[in-house]
């Protein structure tokens, strides 16, 4: 398949776009609408997945992300509702200028799915309807809401505001911070309104659970492989294939060039299988003048490139800001990158993220500093790869995890104590068990999220070591930056403390009051960026 990202700009704002195109000419185009804030992150393995499965079936697919998510433009707490009906209008536009007389099908999840749904009504050109998991807004909303007393729950022990108190503040005009976005009192009223309509086009409509419920949904993903067999077995159903000359004839259609101004393509070896694949990455330039530094950002084992609600993307442009060049890669297996989940290792990650730092360096003047940005297992990637390259100016790392023998035996029991401690404390819940007992809390998806700890090989260790003794004569700054509600924190900045003081290597350590792992909420993420920028005005 080719695949190519590319922005469209949507009324004041450029959106970016993910084309997916089979190599005979596509029977339909599938457009796929994304959920809102922290599930677009959640979203885009499945929707890659469909994508490249449709691809062999000759579906053509397009991926966006809404303004103010993603790789788009804007700042989620400043976009206005209105603005996701012109974004859909906005792609929907460009696939029939592109794709002139091919069917679409618009395919949605969650409050993606309501959204899916009122678009085909609304637009002549969609043929058919794909939903997964449909969810009202009203619905949604409540969801996001229960994520918000989770999160005060574990970083607090406590809710410090209740839901009717939250949706009072938005309904009298203010803004609440849920999820790590802030979102405004527009957002609100706009997704209280978001309701089913009826269509007329087919329609295949799975309700099946596509994600953990929303108390547990932070551990993993859903396996939906079973799910994605099923919608493609609707669609070849449904969508008529072409005529054997027609699908003989490769795909012609006339699609922006890649601007690598905005993205690059990396070709990245895989040693063991003898094959190549495509490494997708984003730059962040500085506007109308040259970069004064570049940064690397590399991000955790089971995020993409713009990190855990757009921390990466938000940081990013903030560096550009002050004249730095910015790259954001996605690991193979993850985000838009080649490859599947199964295929990531920290060794692979590394070799990844070197192609990344060389092709860095070609932009940037020579000389000039360079540093990586990392987040929880992406800080083992950054260590390993500053221990083959010493010159790095420093190494800024988010909730390092502890890697090689730095690691404490101890470290999965005490995450697993730490969920089943606060698990337990919804267990306690009068209203827990009535949703239990009803059946409202799929009780074999919370066992599973529980008992599957991240764990690694005798091998993985071992090479992680041999990453940390090279990297013992690193002399440049090394800042990390923790929460102090990540059950992981103490043990990892205690390790490395020990680490760095021995070996001499300079280094600085924070950590933000309650925040969690990911820094889930705007107070934590203002102090996350001033602490990483703190000495460097």
């Amino acid at each position: 398949m080719r695949q190519q990202t590319f922005f469209l700009t949507s009324g004041t704002y450029r959106i970016a776009v993910t084309t997916f195109l089979p190599k005979n000419s596509p029977r339909s185009v599938l457009l796929f609408i994304p959920p809102f804030v922290e599930e677009r992150k959640g979203a885009l393995p499945f929707f890659v997945s469909v994508a490249r499965v449709a691809g062999e079936h000759d579906f053509a697919s397009v991926l966006f992300d809404f303004a103010g998510a993603g790789d788009s433009e804007g700042e989620f707490s400043q976009v206005p509702f209105s603005q996701l009906e012109t974004d859909i209008e906005t792609v929907v536009n460009w696939v029939n200028e592109h794709f002139a007389d091919i069917p679409q099908t618009f395919c949605g999840l969650r409050a993606g799915a309501i959204l899916a749904q009122r678009s085909a009504a609304k637009f002549q050109s969609c043929r058919a309807l794909v939903t997964w998991s449909a969810t009202p807004g009203k619905s949604f909303f409540r969801e996001l809401l229960q994520r918000r007393m989770v999160n005060d729950m574990i970083a607090y022990g406590k809710a410090r505001v209740s839901r009717s108190e939250l949706e009072e503040k938005l309904k009298n005009g203010e803004s609440v911070d849920l999820d790590g976005y802030t979102v405004s009192s527009d957002f609100y009223r706009g997704i209280q309104d978001l309701s089913p309509v009826d269509v007329s086009c087919p329609t295949f409509a799975a309700p099946q659970e596509t994600r953990y419920p929303p108390f547990w949904n932070t551990i993993g993903h859903v396996d939906l492989s079973d799910l994605i067999q099923e919608t493609l077995t609707w669609l070849d159903r449904t969508i008529p294939e072409k005529s054997t000359a027609d699908a003989s004839r490769e795909a012609q259609t006339d699609l922006p060039p890649g601007d690598e101004k905005d993205f690059l393509e990396l070709s990245v070896r895989d040693a063991k299988n003898e094959t190549s694949r495509s490494c997708r990455l984003a730059w962040e330039r500085p506007k109308d003048k040259l970069p004064t530094s570049g940064a690397l950002f590399l991000h955790g084992w089971s995020g993409d490139r713009t990190g855990p609600h757009r921390l990466f993307v938000r940081f990013a442009r903030e560096l550009a800001n002050q004249g730095v060049l910015s790259l954001r890669p996605d690991w193979i297996g993850r985000g838009l990158s080649d490859g599947r989940a199964t295929d990531a290792s920290i060794a692979g990650m590394a070799d990844t993220a070197q192609q990344a730092l060389d092709a860095l360096r070609k932009e940037l003047p020579e000389n000039v500093p360079i540093r990586l940005v990392a987040i929880c297992s992406g800080c083992k990637v950054a260590i390993t790869l500053a221990s083959r390259n010493q010159d790095l100016s420093e190494l800024t790392l988010w909730s390092p995890e502890s890697m090689g023998s730095l690691r404490a035996k101890s470290t999965g029991r005490r995450k697993l104590l730490h969920m089943v401690a606060a698990y337990g404390k919804k267990l306690f819940r009068l209203e827990t068990w009535k949703k239990i007992l009803h059946g409202k809390v799929n009780t074999d998806l919370v066992a599973k999220a529980l008992v599957n700890q991240e764990v690694r090989s005798a091998e993985e260790a071992k090479q992680e070591d041999r990453s940390l003794e090279a990297f013992r004569t690193f002399r440049h700054p090394v800042r990390m930056i923790f929460g102090g509600s990540d059950p992981d924190a103490k043990g990892s900045l205690e390790a490395y403390t020990r680490f760095c003081e021995k070996n001499q290597i300079p280094y600085s350590v924070e950590t933000i009051p309650h925040a969690g792992h990911s820094y889930y909420g705007e107070d934590w993420t203002d102090q996350l960026f001033r602490l990483s920028l703190k000495d460097h005005a």
